[in-house]
């Protein structure tokens, strides 16, 4: 039968930690399934072979060590447990461990302890997590002594942060030589409005990042950009202590410095290319700007040779505005010669590198769509149809929009002619096309048995993935404890949403590959977002931020816009410049979950035929406040899992929920004083509601002009058990993004 009884009082663990007591006297906590930040994670599945033997060896001798009165043993036991390494991932049976050592005035078994209950709900817990940080530091800990800071800073409840007191803790930590300690140090004075401490900020940050630690140095180059004039010989000297630090992304800042530097070709300047090669070397995700600027010379001697393949990837190199690389004219040359010469692949390539603005030019640009449409690219069909359609850049032609989308259907595309069809339910002017490639024979009974059957292992297979149980015979009593990967708020039940039916839909992207392995489309789905004016995504905290609010979006992450189906090569890719989250975010109670991405717009890559794009309104900015009441209507859109523990939806899906009433929405969140009126909660009777991969996707309104009225931030198994899914409230966050967009709030740091 499992243990769990709850913790006694903050003082009552006090003076448990100052006295060595047994295992058998020691009652653990009952811990939730779903740990909170970072500091303890579900245990990774599919371990290679290797790392799992070296693991298990660990803690066999960790096991040893504890058994003979060595507590630095229990420490590395109780941590083994603690995150699955080589023993089953049990937190009760840690904390046993981790009490042990750190009754014993075991520092590292005081940190991890304090880390194990700095990673639960439980205000009581929370501070009982910052004593053990506060005892690891008095005996030594410097890393304890930083995280004791953040963890002051924080406070245990949404009201009881302390800054003040959590930077006098940062100032004696980082005095007694903890980096880390000096860069949270620094970050936060340097957030001042006041010009002495943010100066102050900077010089601190500057010395750490010179003292070889990255995160500062990323920090410093945040600052450096928007100075006016530039000053390129530190942010030079930044990137280089970054790069030394094998931070790959400032290895890429650095390469950047030294190639504007340079002069001559490309593949000329050496220093430029050596930090792109160590970028490479650091990550695989940094790679491609090293590769695109060795292959060019080929390329070059290929084309005027005459090879037309080559000349569309120089080209492409050339036409990628975001590149090192980027000429615009070179690209329009290169890839309109290759159109005009039937090579049609490279069409749509041409127009979208002539951006066009003139009349001449958007004829220009559709002539080449028109090529490349007639010599059977679907997605030149497509863009037409939208441009088209759209009535923007070109004159409105609604029979040749039609005429194209229905020759895309016809060469295959599916979605082109579930488009089609929603446009003949609007206009009888619409053309009536033959039977397509979505029709195929009747699935007999025993095919859609099976069907059925795969459907039912897949999401039974995905639960037993998403959680864990173990049971563990300690001390004489067996401890069980359960573990799940977080399932915070893609949208089940719903419906497919209509191709540019939501133009200001965001995506954020995961790199190609991370942690060693390359991703499936599905799993690249971080987050939602919404365009709100032009390089701003608004998002949730949750989706860039990690609980003790650091970064957690890599420089491989990507933003998308004008996408519809995730798998197509269709949309705009952007880099992400800054992020802002709201500094009252808290993740344990998810309040103030919001946060800005701004896009870097000069550095977009087109990966195909990007969908409409157009900014929505947010509410606060409209004629007038919304008056929002139990009932009204509200629409929610996002790629994320179509059942709980499911997979994401390859094309984009909406919902439509209806309000719940304000007062129980808050009370079972427990919310009141300030935080009254910063949440909204939805649902729908047939159970349609956001989930995994919907997170920081927009709740949208569609009283007189569409507006956002609320963010997605948590939900509850995905509908399963019909509590409702919560939103953070866009009005109540205008003041701060208003401050955010008038340049007034400092980003998050690199890490």
């Amino acid at each position: 039968m499992p243990v769990r009884i709850t913790l006694w009082l903050s003082m009552m663990l006090g003076l448990m930690l100052a006295a060595p007591a047994s295992a058998q006297e020691l009652i653990p906590y009952g811990y939730e399934e779903l740990p909170q930040g970072d500091l303890v994670k579900p245990a990774p599945r599919d371990k290679p072979a290797e790392r799992v033997a070296a693991e298990q060896a660990a803690a066999d001798s960790a096991e040893g060590a504890c058994n003979t009165g060595d507590l630095a043993g229990c420490t590395a036991l109780g941590r083994a447990f603690m995150h699955g390494e080589g023993r089953p991932q049990n937190r009760p049976v840690a904390e046993l461990l981790l009490r042990k050592a750190c009754d014993g005035a075991e520092a590292a078994g005081c940190l991890a302890l304090g880390q194990l209950f700095r990673s639960t709900l439980d205000p009581v817990v929370l501070a009982n997590g910052t004593l053990a940080l506060g005892r690891a530091c008095r005996l030594g800990n410097l890393d304890a002594c930083a995280e004791e800071a953040e963890a002051v800073a924080r406070g245990n409840t949404p009201f009881d942060g302390n800054r003040e007191a959590a930077n006098a803790l940062r100032r004696a930590a980082c005095e007694k030589g903890s980096a880390s300690a000096c860069r949270a140090l620094g970050s936060a004075l340097a957030s001042s409005q006041d010009p002495a401490t943010r100066e102050e900020g900077l010089g601190l940050l500057e010395r750490t990042c010179r003292a070889g630690h990255g995160r500062a140095c990323g920090r410093i180059l945040t600052e450096l950009r928007d100075t006016t004039p530039p000053r390129t010989a530190l942010a030079l000297e930044m990137a280089e202590s970054g790069c030394r630090a094998n931070v790959p992304y400032l290895c890429e800042e650095l390469a950047q410095l030294l190639f504007v530097q340079g002069s001559g070709p490309p593949e000329s300047r050496t220093a430029a290319l050596a930090a792109y090669d160590r970028a490479c070397a650091l990550s695989s995700a940094s790679c491609s700007t090293s590769v695109a600027i060795r292959s060019r010379p080929k390329l070059v001697e290929s084309c005027r040779a005459g090879t037309q393949a080559d000349c569309i990837a120089l080209g492409r190199l050339y036409a990628s505005e975001g590149s090192v690389l980027y000429a615009q004219a070179e690209a329009v040359t290169l890839l309109g010669g290759a159109c005009e010469s039937g090579q049609i692949e490279a069409c749509d390539d041409a127009a979208f590198a002539l951006r066009p603005e003139t009349p001449e030019q958007q004829a220009q640009a559709m002539h080449w769509l028109d090529l490349g449409c007639a010599g059977g690219e679907a997605e030149d069909c497509n863009r037409i149809s939208e441009m088209l359609l759209d009535g923007d850049d070109v004159p409105q032609d609604r029979p040749r929009a039609y005429a194209a989308l229905a020759r895309a259907c016809d060469l295959g595309q599916a979605l082109s002619c579930d488009r089609l069809d929603m446009y003949a339910m609007r206009d009888p002017d619409v053309p009536m096309v033959a039977v397509d490639v979505r029709y195929g024979p009747p699935l007999s009974a025993e095919e859609e048995a099976e069907l059925d059957r795969r459907e039912r292992e897949a999401k039974d297979e995905a639960e037993a993935r998403r959680c864990s149980s173990s049971e563990v015979a300690f001390g004489g009593l067996v401890y069980t404890d359960r573990i799940c990967h977080p399932s915070v708020a893609g949208i089940t039940f719903g419906r497919l949403a209509n191709a540019g039916e939501a133009p200001w839909q965001a995506l954020l992207w995961r790199p190609e590959q991370m942690k060693g392995r390359t991703l499936t489309d599905g799993e690249r789905v971080e987050c939602g977002g919404a365009l709100i004016r032009e390089g701003w995504v608004l998002t949730a905290a949750h989706c860039v931020v990690d609980g003790k609010r650091r970064l957690t979006l890599t420089p491989g992450h990507k933003v998308r816009l004008g996408v519809f189906d995730i798998r197509a090569p269709d949309g705009l890719e952007f880099d992400i410049r800054r992020v802002f989250a709201h500094p009252r975010y808290d993740e344990p109670s998810r309040t103030f979950d919001i946060a800005l991405v701004e896009l870097e717009t000069r550095r977009r890559v087109r990966v195909g035929t990007p969908h409409t794009i157009k900014p929505i309104l947010l509410e606060g900015t409209t004629s007038r406040q919304r008056s929002l009441k139990a009932g009204d209507p509200a629409y929610v859109f996002g790629w994320g899992n179509t059942t709980f523990g499911g997979q994401s939806s390859a094309r984009l899906k909406v919902a439509k929920l209806a309000l719940e009433e304000a007062k129980k929405c808050e009370g079972r969140n427990r919310l009141s004083g300030y935080l009254l009126g910063s949440i909204i909660c939805a649902s729908a009777p047939d159970r349609s509601q956001a989930c995994d991969g919907d997170s920081g996707g927009p709740l949208v309104s569609y009283e007189g002009r569409a507006a956002i009225i609320g963010v997605v931030s948590a939900g509850t198994e995905c509908g399963r058990t019909r509590v409702p899914t919560r939103y953070t409230r866009v009005s109540k966050m205008m003041d701060w993004i208003e401050k955010v967009l008038a340049g007034q709030e400092a980003p998050i740091a690199p890490r």
